[in-house]
C-alpha cells in the first residue's frame, strides 16, 4: 500500500475518473474528492473499504455487547418481536 493522499474537484473527477480509479485500484494511493474546495468523499482501495467495514461491525458487536452485559444479560428483542409490540400498543383503531 501506498501512503499517498491526492486530491481532485468533482469537475476534475468527471473528466478523469477512468484515471482516478486506475491509480487507486494499481498503486494503493487514496483520492480525496472536494466541491467548493470542501473535502466530501474519497475513493479508497477496496482492501481499505473492506478493513474499515470489518472494524465497524467488529466495534458495533463490542458495542452490543456491553449494551447486553448493562442490561443484565437480559435476552434481546428480534425485530418481528418489537413490531408485534407497535402494532399491539399503536395498531389500527387506537388513538
Amino acid at each position: 500500500m501506498v501512503d499517498v493522499m491526492n486530491e481532485i474537484s468533482v469537475g476534475e473527477l468527471r473528466i478523469h475518473l477512468a484515471d482516478v480509479l486506475n491509480e487507486v485500484a494499481y498503486t494503493g494511493a487514496r483520492t480525496v474528492i472536494t466541491r467548493a474546495g470542501k473535502r466530501i468523499a474519497a475513493v479508497v482501495p477496496i482492501d481499505e473499504a473492506d478493513m474499515l467495514e470489518e472494524a465497524e461491525d467488529a466495534y458495533l458487536n463490542l458495542l452490543a455487547d456491553q449494551s447486553e452485559e448493562a442490561q443484565g444479560g437480559k435476552p434481546r428483542k428480534t425485530l418481528a418481536e418489537v413490531l408485534a409490540e407497535y402494532a399491539e400498543d399503536f395498531g389500527e383503531g387506537k388513538a
